[in-house]
């Protein structure tokens, strides 16, 4: 079968990355502290820091403002190497070099020209998470939403599809496609169609695959599904769980191919492309290892001088163009955030366990911004499976020999920064759902909600940066100006009154602005009709409704979680409220 060059290139790292490997674990370490950090990766995390950690022969070349098309291709002719690719429209190149040239000497040569404001290699980017076994377990699954207080978030704001957040990552199951041909090689053999997620419904924009360089960002890997998922997941269905700002629009943008594999100039061009397309937020589930642990392993001074310039201008573009970038900060256990979650205006996000205490992979730092969930590998709570965060996806990629199935749901367990990263997406998207739009006043919001059990004092921790986020508290209590959080299509400004949990009876208040009717059911977590607590018509104004507990029959309930559902001549909402005898 003849290749397109898409699935050439893919072919090429496949096997270069197999052979960085067997590489990397050979290499000294220069400090013992790099040495800790190598020892305390989990198995499976390492592959992340494979060295020389960039494709060998290529070089990503930026020229100074003013220098025209022309001027680079007579540059490019000039020194003999080969264009493979203008990167950005503002002078970005990917070229190769001729057989058997020296990098690093390349690299200073390039840099001494007077029309180029630096070079780099095209560096290999790694999604940070590890997949564990498909299990369903009696315990609580979403752990991690009660950790962040995502339930009461949802009595104040939902996601609202004006939001859009960019997955930039392995792609997402958005859309039930048959596989091209040249993608089939790196999915689970016989496996024909990719399939849409039961938790993804949308609404999404048309994203783009820089990968095979086509118009259908769809997840050969697992990864970005999952991430939408923590992110935005549908809420109230019979799949999986939910996600922190299910509503909002998703822009699928696929930079990682089916190993988890990402080279720089995909990562930039996705970049910006999100940014281009007007996403709100983007999401970067991915990233280098830090820079200590880059020297650590050997890589030379000149090539660390500028080696993501690249990514630190497509950061600042994005910004510029007024997306909030969120970012993992790396599975090194390292006392360093690893790039791009470090650089200036990026929230990096670690990850914490079922106790809340930093996960033992992840990375923190001076640059450290919030925690989320993200697992660890341990049993806490003795259910004899390790505690990582559930969502239902694909069957994600594994090994070589363990592709994974775009066409096939169920529930995972996995761990990593990759994870933690999406739920703070989320809560700044339900900021912004809010009609908050500065990043500041979203940042201090945060701040002044997250929580750190471990520090007695409050204030930034290199640890825990602010702390653990807080979404209930954030939403209820806004920094600065607000804009009303009525959620769209709904009735105004319903909210519960009542503790929740309740006990004896839930009270909730409302205000509709339109006359007509009303009718107000209390649900069991099946879906199951309690009670019918009002069905008849209602005025305009403010107005209250309390449950007694009881159902139809006049029995009481037991005690466990149900809904409060409000349908009117404005639209639906549902309150949920955990009712104890």
């Amino acid at each position: 079968m003849a290749l397109t060059p898409a699935v050439g290139r893919s072919l090429r790292n496949s096997a270069v990355c197999c052979f960085l490997l067997v590489a990397v674990l050979a290499l000294p370490c220069g400090s013992a502290r790099a040495q800790s950090w190598l020892a305390e990766i989990p198995q499976g995390l390492e592959p992340a820091i494979r060295a020389p950690g960039y494709t060998p022969g290529e070089l990503l070349i930026q020229f100074k403002a003013g220098v025209t098309p022309d001027q680079i291709a007579s540059a490019l002719a000039q020194e003999g190497v080969t264009l493979e690719e203008r990167v950005t429209p503002d002078g970005l190149v990917r070229v190769q070099l001729g057989s058997g040239a020296n990098m690093s000497a390349a690299i200073d040569h390039w840099n001494l020209r007077s029309d180029v404001d630096y070079s780099t290699p095209n560096l290999h980017a790694r999604a940070f998470f590890v997949p564990n076994d498909t299990t369903i377990a009696t315990f609580d699954l979403a752990w991690n939403l009660r950790q962040v207080d995502a339930y009461s978030a949802w009595d104040v704001v939902r996601g609202n599809p004006k939001v859009v957040l960019a997955i930039l990552d392995s792609g997402v199951a958005f859309e039930d496609r048959e596989i091209p041909d040249y993608e089939r090689p790196f999915v689970k053999p016989g496996v024909t169609m990719y399939r849409r997620s039961p938790e993804l419904p949308g609404p999404f924009l048309p994203g783009w695959d820089f990968v095979h360089n086509d118009a259908h960002p769809n997840d050969d890997y697992g990864h970005g599904t999952f991430v939408a998922t923590f992110a935005a997941g549908a809420a109230n269905n019979t799949a999986g769980s939910a996600g922190i700002a299910f509503g909002i629009t998703i822009l699928p943008v696929k930079v990682l191919d089916f190993e988890g594999d990402a080279e720089t100039d995909n990562i930039v061009q996705g970049i910006r492309f999100a940014a281009d397309q007007g996403a709100n937020i983007i999401n970067l589930s991915l990233g280098y290892p830090p820079m200590g642990l880059l020297r650590a392993i050997g890589i030379p001074e000149n090539v660390l001088a500028h080696m993501f310039k690249p990514l630190r201008d497509a950061i600042f573009y994005a910004q510029r163009k007024g997306a909030i970038v969120v970012a993992a900060s790396g599975n090194f256990d390292a006392p360093e955030v690893s790039l791009p979650a470090g650089y200036p205006g990026v929230i990096a996000v670690g990850a914490t366990g079922v106790d809340n205490a930093r996960s033992s992979y992840s990375s923190y730092g001076s640059t450290l911004d919030f925690m989320a969930p993200g697992g660890d590998f341990t049993d806490i709570n003795g259910d004899h499976v390790q505690d990582g965060v559930a969502a239902l996806g694909i069957k994600p990629f594994r090994s070589s020999g363990s592709l994974a199935n775009p066409d096939s749901f169920n529930v995972f367990i996995v761990f990593g920064t990759s994870y933690a990263a999406p739920q703070v997406s989320g809560a700044v998207a339900l900021l912004e759902s809010m009609g908050i739009k500065d990043q500041g006043q979203i940042e201090q919001t945060l701040r002044a909600s997250a929580i750190n059990p471990f520090q007695s004092n409050s204030g930034f921790d290199p640890t825990y940066g602010s702390g653990l986020i807080q979404v209930g508290r954030a939403v209820r209590n806004p920094v600065g100006p607000t804009v009303s959080a009525a959620l769209p299509g709904s009735i105004l400004q319903s909210r519960l009154t009542s503790p929740n949990p309740a006990r004896g009876s839930a009270s909730l208040d409302f205000r509709t602005t339109v006359p007509g009717p009303l009718s107000a059911r209390i649900f069991d977590v099946r879906g199951a009709l309690v009670r019918t607590v009002y069905d008849g018509s209602i005025q305009p104004g403010a107005h209250s409704l309390t449950w007694d507990g009881r159902d139809d029959r006049g029995n009481p309930a037991p005690s466990g979680v149900y809904f409060y559902r409000l349908d009117s001549a404005e639209g639906r909402v549902s309150r949920k409220v955990a009712f104890l005898r």
